[in-house]
């Protein structure tokens, strides 16, 4: 919402798209784990759009889209050069991104710089696999809705048993 009061039209992109071909991601690996992206395109773009409508933005006021920070040399194709991009940085991975992102010819603003995050998506995400219910109080209800609708705690543990299952052939 901090990005949507700084624009007249927002463009919200989302990494690593296609959850079938992951890439890890330079100083960010685990982000190219499946595990870390348990849910389709499709189904992160409802639950953004539905978080957004819920917090009163219009729907013609923002869309989201691909944004393939795992593959830099892509952005473009995406989104033009010039759309400014809205940061937040938290670690060395949000500051390498913000550079990588300058490097490439992008105006970038970042809106806030804090040592930790309030909710960590992997901190929601473990929370969910254990069957715990903490993580309701860290989301948006577009959130809680997609969980179960999705099935999203048995898709986390099917995609851990595959892992493990895996690791048990490399041996």
């Amino acid at each position: 919402m901090a990005a949507a009061k700084r624009c007249r039209f927002l463009w919200i992109g989302l990494t690593q798209y296609d959850i079938r071909h992951l890439r890890a991601v330079v100083g960010s690996e685990h982000r190219g784990r499946p595990d870390d992206n348990p849910l389709t395109y499709v189904e992160r773009v409802e639950i953004l759009s539905r978080a957004l409508k819920d917090e009163g933005l219009e729907p013609a006021c923002f869309a989201v889209h691909p944004f393939p920070l795992e593959s830099p040399e892509k952005l473009p194709d995406f989104l033009p050069l010039r759309v400014p991009i809205f940061t937040t940085v938290y670690d060395d991975w949000n500051r390498f991104k913000v550079a990588e992102l300058r490097r490439i010819g992008y105006r970038v603003e970042v809106m806030w710089e804090r040592e930790t995050k309030l909710y960590a998506g992997s901190r929601v995400r473990s929370l969910i696999e254990e069957g715990s219910t903490e993580w309701q109080k860290m989301v948006p209800s577009a959130t809680k809705s997609a969980v179960a609708t999705t099935d999203l705690r048995g898709r986390m543990l099917q995609i851990k048993s595959k892992q493990l299952g895996q690791r048990d052939d490399l041996r």
